[in-house]
């Protein structure tokens, strides 16, 4: 045997041994996170624990001119303005008072609204622990963490500077978590509190899981084809029952664990511009295709009063831009509806294509080739798994490098944003870790059945490798 090949026998008994447990750990933990996910705060509840806008608003009467952005919240038992216009900015009560301070008595209302239920104690968390362990919560902290004597667990934690709920959790979910996503995704406080640490350990094992598969997949070639010639037959070349059955696995299950390797490399990251150009835009957001902040105040006929006789349980409205034409975002417990506000009537947003075409040319310039098309059926990019996409959306494609495309909400201003860079994104993340691919779209049970009997492959081939692996070490330590 020659020595690359034997380097490559070594390899894929030292990684294989190395990283089986890890592989069968992220085999089961990815069945669980199916149906069980981290626990994250439940925005609607969340709205819905504040009072309702009031009816009228003196502030909204007559809009003052030069106003860059407004925005009007209901947060607990308090009304709260924000506003910014050309040189200032504030955050007001709708007298144009200031806010008055946010005390701990504000947190235990916002405990109390949350759940009916006795508050057995209460933490002040001066640093992130296992359930808030996002950069986000930096700014918030102190937070406040109140636990309920209730038969659920539940635990919920509260903004000492706004009173706001961040996130809660029950035993139930708990539970759930610590089988499934803080060990498949290393949602350890230890390494997730340092984003660059975590992101060099998931890529670490997911290149450690790829060398071990490819070599794997080499191996078992090269020992098959020697095997047939040696022979004239295509047989199993190993010997003994545990052998011969990993070796049969990995043959069929070899590509489908290398492409969960190559996925776990693309999980946070862009895919390099070296391996797939990046050409025009990298990503466009809404704001950045229809402009941040107000049209002139004199441009909303649509006024407050109205907006909230149409939705009493408004929990915050806010006045912006889709293009040229003015909006108004009404947020209730249930929805967010964005209004078209150039009519003093309502009248839910429906962009024109004209809106569409003069936003895009401002981004890729007034003289680039567009073709725009309205779709009623999903599509080899935009399409849905385990819910259906928003439908009818414009598809704008656009003749420039990198083959831009996107899709357009009509009702919202929604953008998907898709160029070559983005797609390989998709497929070498998506797709191939998640079996995001459009053969599955509209057969959800068709996609579980599949993920299933892989996982499941999976834990087996893996359990053999670990045993072939301690059997490997102990053979080397005796």
């Amino acid at each position: 045997m020659n020595r690359f090949n034997r380097a490559a026998f070594t390899l894929h008994r030292i990684t294989g041994t190395f990283i089986a447990i890890f592989f069968c750990m992220w085999f089961f933990t990815g069945l669980v996170l199916l149906y069980h996910n981290f626990p994250r705060l439940d925005r609607n509840r969340a709205i819905s624990i504040s009072d309702p806008l009031p009816a009228t608003l003196a502030f909204t009467d007559s809009l003052p001119s030069g106003l860059r952005s407004l925005d009007i919240t209901s947060s607990g038992s308090e009304t709260i303005i924000r506003w910014s216009g050309t040189d200032t900015s504030a955050v007001c009560t709708p007298s144009g008072n200031p806010l008055p301070p946010v005390t701990f008595a504000d947190a235990c209302a916002t405990a109390s609204r949350w759940l009916d239920a006795p508050i057995a104690r209460v933490d002040t968390l001066t640093e992130r622990d296992q359930w808030i362990m996002y950069s986000r919560y930096l700014d918030e902290l102190p937070i406040y963490k109140f636990y309920y004597d209730d038969s659920d667990g539940s635990e919920l934690y509260v903004a000492s500077r706004s009173a706001e709920p961040l996130q809660f959790t029950t035993r139930e979910s708990r539970f759930w978590a610590w089988i499934g996503a803080i060990p498949h995704k290393l949602y350890f406080p230890a390494l997730r509190a340092d984003v660059d640490s975590w992101k060099t350990w998931l890529h670490t094992g997911a290149a450690i899981c790829l060398i071990a598969s490819v070599t794997g997949l080499y191996v078992a070639l090269l020992l098959w084809v020697k095997t047939r010639r040696r022979t004239r037959r295509w047989r199993n070349p190993m010997k003994g029952k545990l052998l011969r059955f990993h070796f049969t696995l990995g043959l069929i299950f070899a590509l489908p664990l290398i492409s969960w390797s190559i996925s776990g490399l693309f999980t946070i990251q862009k895919v390099p511009s070296w391996l797939v150009p990046v050409e025009g835009p990298e990503y466009i957001s809404s704001s950045k295709l229809w402009g941040r902040g107000m049209l002139a105040a004199e441009q909303y006929r649509l006024d407050y009063a109205t907006v909230l006789r149409a939705f009493p349980e408004a929990r915050a409205v806010s006045y912006g831009r889709v293009g040229k034409i003015p909006v108004i975002t009404v947020t209730t417990p249930e929805t967010d509806t964005i209004l078209d506000a150039s009519s003093p009537t309502i009248r839910p947003l429906s962009i024109p294509r004209g809106t569409v075409e003069n936003s895009v040319r401002r981004l890729f310039g007034d003289s680039i080739p567009m073709t725009i098309e309205t779709i009623h059926e999903p599509d080899n990019l935009y399409f849905g798994i385990l819910y259906d996409p928003v439908l009818p959306v414009y598809r704008v494609r656009l003749e420039a490098p990198g083959s831009p495309v996107l899709y357009i909400n009509p009702s919202n201003g929604d953008v998907t944003y898709y160029n070559d860079n983005r797609r390989a994104k998709k497929l070498l993340f998506s797709g191939l870790h998640y079996l995001n691919l459009r053969i599955f779209a509209g057969h959800p049970t068709a996609w579980y059945v599949t993920i299933w009997i892989l996982c499941l492959t999976g834990i087996v081939f893996c359990f053999t490798s670990a045993q072939l692996g301690w059997r490997y070490i102990k053979r080397k330590l005796s």
